[in-house]
């Protein structure tokens, strides 16, 4: 049903300005079980604040989905990486997994309404191919875009653009306020 009104347009987002890398941080440590029990090392997660303008409850889905699938799909004992950059209006975020990756034919349908890879079918046994399809509707609804670079064997990466917060503008001094 969600997935029906955003693509309706019957979904509306609630922009705020937040710092999209607690978002992430936060996301992660909810995953600190599964993670030491793989032994992975994470990486990138000193940041200092990215602000940010989306909806902070959609872009958690979006994290949290990536990340869960990042977690899901890692080789034991290998690592889940963060980087952020800012260009043009936009914070892309990239999350990456040392892995198997994604078989190079299999890329351009990952976001597809239920598709899952033969991959996922083995080692995601509750999942319905949606996940990757509503983060991209997610992504799409904040004006940014999603990307997915892999080589099979080595690693899988997801990439999303969100707005840059602007920084608020310094308020005007009165004249002949204090000095």
């Amino acid at each position: 049903l969600g997935i029906a009104r955003m693509e309706s347009g019957e979904m509306k987002i609630a922009p705020q300005d937040f710092d999209i890398n607690e978002t992430v941080c936060t996301t992660v440590f909810t995953f600190e079980q599964k993670i030491e029990e793989k032994r992975l090392e994470i990486r990138g997660l000193d940041q200092d604040k990215l602000m940010v303008s989306a909806d902070p409850d959609l872009i958690h889905q979006v994290v949290y989905n990536l990340v869960d699938n990042a977690v899901k799909f890692v080789n034991e004992g290998g690592y889940i990486e963060f980087d952020y950059k800012v260009e043009g209006g936009f914070t892309h975020v990239s999350i990456k997994n040392s892995g198997d990756g994604i078989p190079k034919e299999e890329i351009p349908h990952v976001f597809e309404k239920f598709y899952k890879s033969d991959r996922s079918r083995s080692l995601d046994k509750n999942g319905v191919g949606l996940g990757l399809h509503i983060v991209r509707t997610i992504i799409n609804l904040h004006s940014g875009d999603i990307i997915v670079r892999s080589v099979e064997g080595e690693y899988c990466e997801f990439e999303f653009t969100l707005p840059t917060a602007t920084p608020p503008k310094p308020a005007a001094r009165k004249a002949g306020a204090g000095a």
